[in-house]
């Protein structure tokens, strides 16, 4: 335990890991057992010296030279659209690299067996979440100790490895096996490379959307189900087979680690490797060792291997449901069902901001469906695939079968969006849960069920409220809620332009605004406002319909004439209804005032949505696309237009943001919506300058990421997702 207190403190919250570390030490001392406390002691400085090295690997990274060369497994290349991707090591520095590179992609996605490649290319770090609550990818790779990525500009030469060891000759059986997987029909090649390669693919979370609702994910993640089930199925053959008791464990102890590398190599894999390995040596020497003592060894070692691993969620939740398993072991399926999911609870919503009421049930129906039928079904039908096809497709109609009652159940209602609860407080109800199995008392599930509701509470009627504007790179999107949720606004969705239109549709909605609104107890929008028809600005609509419920799209008079925009829209329409608005119209519970547009149009640049909102004390005018004729058209039409903040026209192009409108408004507080070396050169040097030349302030999202600016009856402030000036 202090281990993972000091990795705590090390990689992740050092507030907590230092409140944790304190209160470990008064518990450990409080015992008075000498040997015991001079065991945590060595134990922990040896750890934190493990720790200090595995810290100081990211300072000393940094590459002299744009030249590098790395041996490539075949399994471990990552093909999406024309790009490839992966975490290679380098042969000159034996630093882990992330590359990334859309050259020679169809090339690479036919080599079968593994090859040094050597490349030219540009080392910089990797990116941190630009969005609150977005997923950092930064810290996820940092876990796995890689501290760089490498675009390449040049692949210089591939060579095939000469001389295979046992590490190459895995991996390329994997590839072999995952090609092999790919040719099974639909969806039975999803199951058959999840489950026993640990692949997962996008088409995986289109085909089983509702597996990752249930939180039934774990089940497709290679960990300790199938291990015991591989075991398992190892033991029965061998016994019968008449092999002595030594023989087979010392096989399976031998074959565990060539299946780890097979299924995936994953950290949740290794974890449960890890924990069998332990307990068949043990079992080698007839000696019995108890679970939770196996857990405790298995974790001391993981963290050695890779102290930083807690850092990852499929670890932390992996290590939290077989402690739960070990904890909950007294009782019946039924009650360890329910206590498992109660004591992995606050890790769900602390990561993924919501809950399906059907989880419980759920995971008690399916865990036993998964062992008794489908792992071994799929098992069979795997094997004799290429003697008997037809086996294979009646398998993949049972698959699909399955697969549909399990989208349908996720689709029923019953999912909770609970948002992100403080730290502190998820950590104080798994004590609490702890607590109550063990020594149940009514008083007890009374102050655990008012501190999930308190939480519940507080995250979804707010004090204050927020004008958010989300880094959607080159695109616009902005959340205006009012304090106690009121009123849930948003303006644009963002969304990527697509120049060839055969390129399929990529949604960044999920991973940011979406996102970020669950993980403020947000899952539906009052009023969804569609500045004009550029993908930029709503190229996400069909996201946001589909993963949110909004009551009302506003767009601009006369764009229902626009077919192609409106197909955008239609298709994901529930009930949701569809408003076309004008300058000064007045619309219940809509907390702006229209400024433009005056005509119908067909929601071009010159026919964008302008609009204001009074927030904090603050007046907010949103600009939209329009150009400087229309600015002068506002002005002209609306004498006394003023506002103290003021986003800026079409993402600081020069052709918008006239001095003349500058002067005019003249803001406090100008906001800059645009992507990083975006291909326009957004925003224009031009309009910076006018910006310098009158003094007037601004925030850049190519800066300082998500920009919101708060306000409640204690005060107001700004903040910035990324630090700097």
């Amino acid at each position: 335990m202090l281990c993972i207190c000091i990795s705590i403190l090390f990689f992740g919250n050092k507030i907590l890991g230092m409140i944790l570390i304190l209160l470990l030490l008064i518990r450990i001392f409080s015992l008075k057992e000498i040997k015991i406390c001079l065991f945590c002691i060595i134990l922990s400085i040896f750890f934190c010296l493990l720790c200090f090295n595995e810290h100081n690997k990211y300072i000393s990274s940094n590459a002299n030279t744009n030249n590098f060369n790395f041996l490539v497994y075949p399994d471990e290349i990552k093909f999406k659209d024309n790009t490839y991707s992966g975490v290679f090591t380098d042969t000159y520095s034996n630093q882990k690299y992330l590359l990334y590179g859309n050259i020679s992609a169809n090339y690479l996605g036919n080599m079968k067996k593994s090859f040094y490649m050597n490349v030219q290319g540009e080392v910089s770090d990797i990116n941190e979440p630009t969005n609150i609550n977005e997923f950092d990818a930064k810290e996820y790779y940092q876990s796995n100790n890689v501290y760089k990525i490498i675009y390449i500009k040049k692949l210089v030469k591939i060579n095939l490895l000469n001389k295979s060891n046992l590490f190459s000759f895995l991996h390329d059986f994997r590839k072999q096996l995952l090609c092999y997987g790919d040719s099974l029909p639909k969806p039975l090649n999803l199951y058959f490379n999840s489950l026993f390669l640990g692949e997962m693919n996008d088409s995986f979370s289109e085909e089983l959307s509702g597996v990752k609702t249930l939180g039934l994910i774990h089940l497709f993640s290679v960990s300790g189900l199938h291990v015991f089930y591989i075991v398992s199925v190892l033991t029965m053959i061998l016994i019968h087979l008449r092999i002595s008791r030594e023989r087979y464990l010392i096989f399976l102890i031998i074959i565990l680690p060539i299946f780890f590398i097979i299924a995936g190599a994953s950290i949740g894999l290794l974890r449960s490797i890890i924990s069998v390995e332990i307990g068949l040596i043990f079992g080698l020497f007839k000696n019995k060792m108890g679970s939770l003592d196996i857990w405790s060894m298995t974790i001391i070692i993981n963290l050695f291997l890779e102290p930083q691993m807690l850092l990852q969620f499929g670890c932390q939740l992996s290590y939290l449901l077989s402690f739960s398993l070990i904890y909950t072991n007294e009782f019946s399926t039924i009650k360890q069902t329910i206590f498992m999911n109660l004591i992995s609870l606050p890790v769900i919503i602390y990561k993924l901001f919501e809950w399906h009421f059907l989880t419980m049930l759920a995971n008690f129906i399916v865990i036993p469906i998964f062992s008794i039928f489908i792992m071994p079904i799929i098992t069979i039908t795997a094997i004799l695939y290429p003697l008997f096809p037809f086996l294979g497709t009646f398998t993949a109609m049972l698959l699909q079968l399955f697969d549909n009652i399990i989208n349908f159940i996720g689709s029923l209602p019953g999912n909770i969006t609970f948002g992100k609860p403080n730290i502190f407080i998820c950590l104080i109800l798994f004590f609490i849960t702890l607590l109550l199995i063990s020594n149940y008392s009514n008083k007890k599930l009374f102050l655990l069920i008012s501190i999930y509701l308190l939480s519940y509470l507080s995250i979804h009627f707010p004090f204050y409220g927020e004008v958010t504007t989300f880094d959607v790179g080159q695109g616009d999107s902005f959340l205006i809620r009012e304090p106690f949720n009121k009123s849930i606004n948003m303006i644009d969705t963002g969304g990527k332009v697509r120049f060839n239109q055969s390129d399929k549709v990529k949604y960044q909605a999920p991973r940011i605004s979406i996102n970020y609104l669950k993980s403020i107890g947000i899952n539906h929008i009052d009023n969804l406002v569609l500045t004009h028809q550029d993908a930029d600005h709503t190229g996400d609509v069909p996201s946001i319909l589909k993963n949110l419920k909004v009551k009302r799209i506003f767009i601009g008079i006369g764009t229902n004439n626009n077919q192609n925009f409106m197909k955008k829209i239609l298709p994901n329409i529930r009930d949701t209804k569809i408003c076309f608005i004008k300058n000064d119209m007045r619309i219940p519970n809509f907390p702006f005032y229209i400024y433009h547009p005056f005509n119908p149009g067909l929601g071009t640049n010159e026919d964008s949505v302008v609009l204001s909102t009074q927030q904090g004390g603050l007046k907010f005018l949103f600009m939209g696309d329009l150009g400087q004729e229309g600015e002068k058209d506002i002005i002209k039409r609306y004498p006394n237009i003023k506002a103290d903040v003021l986003k800026l026209g079409h993402h600081g192009s020069k052709n918008s943001s006239s001095d003349e409108f500058l002067q005019y408004i003249n803001p406090k507080i100008s906001i800059i919506s645009a992507g990083k070396k975006n291909r326009y050169n957004h925003p224009n040097k031009e309009v910076l300058d006018k910006l310098k030349k009158y003094n007037l302030s601004y925030f850049n999202t190519q800066d300082s990421g998500m920009i919101s600016y708060k306000y409640s009856i204690f005060g107001t402030y700004w903040s910035k997702a990324l630090k700097g000036e």
